[in-house]
């Protein structure tokens, strides 16, 4: 209570009614797999073009992101978490930048991965003082490297060129370069790490590229001993015979410092490895070595990666938990990594505010083979059937690619359009020339039963959504937008009534409740996502002694009962139809 020391008038503000509940967004999406570079912390990204910056361009017909990327974006998306996935193992290239033969600062690549390697930096000094830090990126590196600001014939040319003027190392200052480089670069981080003094870099440090970045850094140490066709590992290498076979073995410093064999044999017990080629410089003990897979296959914990538990560096799924704007989550081709799929639905299911896309297995002609609610029988995920064909804008060739990217575009337009309540189905397919598969409907009578949503191409109409269950057997959760409608409900009240908590918990506290819940759902129901010609049909909202015991309200609990009736849609459209002459009817049976 105020207190009142002197005569006069006082005007306090209460607070007597409820709060509006603001709809939470239902279209933000979560996209896991892999990108030409980029960090592998999730990111914002606003469209293609913004994409593109960060993450880079397509990068192969079997690596399927960036093709669903494209696909989100053209069927209405707008905004998307990319969640960029690399083996656990995966180095991050650096560069230590020098002053006076001294180590002044570290640059590392934005991201882990092999493609930190093409990435050179220069430095000059300022125009206004400080040095400037020059950045390029190389999507294939040149056969030797050249200076792109001096030499203006040599090719391939640098996709991307980022310059950043008058840095400085005084972290007060406007000009620091953690403020302008950091968290603004796609390409670079500048940081002092151990031995690095944090002064400014010399005034002309050549052009140099950033090294030791790996797609997957098997195994690395000091060899034991060499020999004209291979190489003994360190005593900490493995003991199982073969177990490097196929890899890269790279001699990174000491004698032989910048060669690399193949493994062909590998003698665990003796830690030799056999390489494919005699050595230009045979290895000694100075040797020191790293092992490489040059095509890792990535598998569940990369997607997971529960080894990144610090808040702002988790990543994967990991990384999507602690980000409360995702309602969609996909990865393309999910079945190709095995325990993934189920990974994505137990990742929405703990969350309880997001919904999976799930993409059929490439090349599944067989029909009656199609069951995917035998494995996954969930109210969280969704089924899409068959792949589809896209035009590759890199090169102009069509590919056959999941459709997953499309078909979030679609829950995003649908959701921004007419509202979550409507089915993401009957839509077209942007950008989508051709199917896998001409689906009929005689297979998708199978089919969707089972909770396939098919896609289908009819004629004069495009090729379109067909489909919108749920892989839920409950025919209470029979439909996606049932499912997400009260996805977005619990998720909105949720965040509109924060300011209930440790509030007197009586009856005008529940009055006050159950008016901004009532509001809420008014509006909901105006727009046509409840049933019913008036709010009484459509809904109810219950906060009083019958939902709450005095134990209840002694452990400090607050009890709201919410019933909603949301509407379905008209999946089967049927018209009765009867022959009337001469006042008589006759009827086709």
């Amino acid at each position: 209570m105020p207190e009142y020391l002197s005569p006069g008038v006082y005007m306090e503000e209460v607070e007597i009614g409820g709060k509006p509940v603001e709809g939470v967004s239902t279209s933000t999406a979560g996209f896991l797999g892999e990108t030409e570079r980029g960090p592998t912390v999730p990111k914002l990204v606003t469209g293609w073009m913004d994409y593109n910056r960060v993450f880079g361009g397509y990068i192969g017909a079997d690596k399927y992101l960036p093709y669903a990327v494209q696909g989100f974006f053209d069927n209405g998306g707008q905004r998307c978490y990319i969640g960029r996935i690399v083996k656990t193992n995966a180095q991050t290239a650096s560069l230590k930048l020098t002053k006076d033969g001294a180590n002044a600062l570290t640059v590392d690549a934005a991201g882990e991965g092999s493609w930190g390697s093409r990435v050179a930096v220069k430095t000059a000094p300022g125009t206004f003082g400080g040095f400037k830090l020059s950045v390029f990126y190389w999507s294939e590196k040149p056969a030797a490297l050249y200076d792109p600001d001096t030499d203006k014939t040599s090719k391939p040319r640098p996709v991307t060129v980022e310059v950043f003027d008058n840095l400085v190392v005084t972290e007060t200052h406007p000009d620091f370069y953690g403020k302008r480089v950091n968290g603004i670069s796609n390409l670079v981080r500048l940081s002092v790490n151990t031995g690095d003094s944090g002064a400014a870099p010399g005034t002309e440090f050549p052009l140099t590229y950033l090294a030791d970045g790996v797609d997957s850094l098997v195994h690395a140490g000091t060899a034991v001993d060499g020999d004209p066709s291979g190489i003994t590992l360190a005593d900490d290498a493995s003991e199982d015979d073969d177990e490097y076979n196929g890899l890269t073995v790279e001699i990174t410093g000491g004698t032989g410092a910048g060669q690399f064999r193949t493994i062909t044999d590998y003698d665990g017990a003796g830690r030799a490895a056999v390489v494919d080629s005699d050595w230009e410089t045979e290895p000694d003990d100075t040797s020191v070595y790293r092992i490489i897979d040059p095509e890792p296959e990535l598998v569940l914990a990369d997607y997971q990666r529960t080894d990144t538990n610090q808040p702002g560096s988790r990543k994967g799924l990991t990384g999507f938990a602690e980000i409360d704007e995702i309602s969609i989550v996909y990865s393309p081709n999910v079945l190709a990594v095995t325990g993934l799929a189920g990974a994505l639905i137990t990742h929405c299911e703990t969350m309880k505010d997001r919904f999976a896309i799930i993409d059929a297995a490439q090349a599944s002609a067989n029909v009656s083979a199609l069951n995917p609610r035998s494995n996954n029988d969930t109210k969280y995920a969704a089924f899409y059937y068959p792949w589809i064909k896209v035009v590759d804008p890199g090169v102009g060739l069509v590919r056959t690619v999941p459709p997953g990217g499309h078909v979030a575009g679609v829950y995003a337009r649908s959701d921004t359009e007419r509202g979550v309540h409507k089915a993401p189905a009957n839509e077209t397919l942007r950008g989508v020339v051709d199917l896998e598969f001409q689906i009929t409907k005689g297979e998708q009578d199978i089919l969707n039963p089972r909770g396939v949503n098919c896609i289908r191409a009819f004629p004069g109409r495009g090729i379109r959504v067909w489909g919108a269950r749920t892989l839920s057997s409950d025919a209470l959760w029979k439909y996606v937008n049932v499912r997400r409608l009260f996805l977005f409900l619990e998720e909105s009240i949720e965040e509109g009534t924060q300011w209930v908590v440790f509030e007197p918990n009586d009856e005008k506290l529940w009055a006050r409740v159950k008016r901004t819940i009532t509001e809420f759902l008014t509006r909901v129901w105006r727009d046509g996502a409840l049933m019913g010609t008036k709010p009484e049909e459509a809904f109810f909202v219950k906060a009083d002694r019958t939902t709450m015991t005095q134990d209840d309200i002694d452990n400090g609990r607050l009890i709201v009962l919410i019933g909603v009736a949301p509407v379905k849609p008209a999946e089967f459209v049927v018209f009765r139809i009867a022959q009337f002459t001469g006042g008589s009817d006759v009827s086709e049976i």
